[in-house]
């Protein structure tokens, strides 16, 4: 079904209420997801952990996102993505208000172990709950707008950096910091409220909407998902270690490479439907998979140079902002095409590949950890600029 068309195209204003509500619980995403990763340099300087440890840490939350999988896809189909929205951004917040009180006490490792495990767990409901509802938004218009929502959640999550850059400059608490975070993703909630959309599952195919097996277009688009947002999830908790330890950057500078990203992907996201609805998806999930890889070559590389200090990490960030364009687009093509599928109603099927996305959103930065201790922190980082390259087996268009 078609949403509301203005001059036989569907609009913004066709859809203003829905399409607002969905893009402000991407925006909870995205203050949450600064916040948190903003703060990881200072959790590990805090805890004096190694990056192994840190890593290590780290695996708390997709352990959590693992355990959620007992009842993600339970709720979604059963209450529907527009309240499991809601209660998936309460928990969010909860955690992460958590974590701010944890920086306030230094509380000690067991208490952020669980309480990262359930940031993970809360991540993956409102995770998979915005991207179906953002799905079907998609679908009720009949073209490509599902970046436009991911590219709310780039801009929420700049500002965070943004605001955490400043913050480090006058010295701010941690805890201040994330507590600002919070309070700004609260009123996202807020604003949210009553104009998500009511119903996932399309007119007769009411007998979808319970679980089944995936078929292998679904468990592909999983893959792919995992591999994608395992490269953002490895770029977001490492960008600021990797400034810090590895191109030695001053405090004012540390989160130079994470706010290129975000920048370059807030850019990306904004024009990646424009490009898709003109040049097709197949193509766009190529060019954007060698921007990722080209780019993360430049930013990883840049130590090995013989370039330091401040032309060092100007060289960097701007790999990581090439990176960052290109990693823009390809997670909210995948979504798309997994509400547009033909095995299980949208809300199923967002949960299995978002689940599996999440998984290696959570995932990916304890394994470069774990690499990180044996080979270095840009070899470690290096895996993802190679797995990207997987996009280029993609081809959208023919699914």
């Amino acid at each position: 079904m078609k949403g509301v068309c203005m001059g036989g195209k569907s609009t913004w204003f066709g859809l203003g209420r829905e399409r607002f509500s969905i893009s402000a619980y991407f925006a909870v995403l995205g203050f949450i997801c600064a916040a948190w990763v903003s703060s990881i340099p200072d959790l590990k300087a805090m805890l004096g952990l190694d990056d192994a440890q840190l890593g290590r840490l780290l695996l708390s939350g997709p352990v959590g996102t693992a355990i959620s999988y007992a009842f993600v896809g339970f709720l979604v189909t059963r209450l529907g993505s527009r309240l499991t929205t809601i209660i998936g951004a309460c928990g969010y917040l909860s955690a992460a208000a958590t974590l701010a009180v944890g920086f306030a006490v230094r509380a000690p490792w067991h208490f952020w172990s669980l309480t990262l495990a359930v940031l993970g767990a809360s991540g993956n409901l409102l995770n998979t709950s915005a991207n179906t509802q953002g799905g079907i938004a998609e679908m009720r218009a009949g073209r490509s707008i599902m970046s436009g929502f991911h590219a709310i959640w780039s801009v929420s999550n700049l500002s965070g950096m943004l605001f955490a850059l400043v913050a480090s400059y006058f010295s701010l608490p941690v805890y201040l910091r994330l507590g600002s975070l919070v309070a700004a993703a609260v009123v996202c909630l807020l604003l949210g409220l009553g104009g998500l959309i009511p119903s996932d599952v399309r007119e007769g195919e009411k007998e979808k909407a319970g679980w089944r097996w995936p078929d292998r277009t679904l468990l592909g688009l999983g893959l792919m998902a995992m591999v994608f947002m395992g490269c953002e999830g490895s770029i977001y908790d490492w960008a600021g270690v990797f400034y810090k330890d590895v191109l030695a950057a001053p405090p004012q500078r540390v989160l130079w490479g994470s706010c290129a990203v975000m920048g370059a992907m807030t850019v990306g996201r904004f024009l990646t439907d424009r490009f898709v609805n003109r040049y097709t998806a197949t193509r766009v999930v190529h060019a954007y998979s060698l921007f990722v890889f080209f780019g993360l070559a430049v930013a990883l590389s840049s130590p090995y140079t013989t370039l330091a200090g401040l032309p060092l990490h100007i060289v960097a960030t701007v790999g990581y902002g090439v990176a960052g364009f290109g990693i823009s687009g390809l997670v909210p093509i995948v979504y798309a095409l997994t509400a547009r599928t033909k095995a299980m109603a949208p809300g199923a099927a967002v949960t299995v590949v978002s689940s599996l996305g999440f998984l290696g959103f959570f995932f990916a930065p304890p394994l470069i950890g774990s690499v990180s201790k044996a080979f270095g922190l840009s070899a470690a980082l290096g895996i993802f600029a190679f797995l990207i390259l997987l996009g280029l087996f993609m081809r959208p268009d023919r699914d």
